[in-house]
């Protein structure tokens, strides 16, 4: 992983400073304390879907992304 000068993120309205350029969906969740088999999006600006982030990914950060996660069974049933 390429470190770099703080990057904000939001994950679930709250916001996290990571020092890398890069992290998987499964290290996202766990910076977050959120449950191994629920899932991650990053938010897509504009008309679109919002992009899942299966656990094994790799993400490349950038400042001010948001991401949310909702347990498994509510997937289809919109954003929280």
């Amino acid at each position: 992983m390429e470190t770099k000068a703080d990057i904000h993120i939001i994950i679930d309205h709250r916001e996290y400073t990571v020092h890398v350029t890069e992290m998987t969906g499964a290290q996202l969740k766990a910076l977050a304390g959120i449950p191994h088999a629920n899932l991650l999006f990053l938010e897509v600006r504009g008309p679109g879907e919002d992009e899942p982030i299966p656990n094994d990914k790799l993400v490349h950060l950038r400042d001010g992304e948001h991401f949310y996660d909702m347990p498994p069974g509510n997937f289809g049933h919109g954003r929280r």
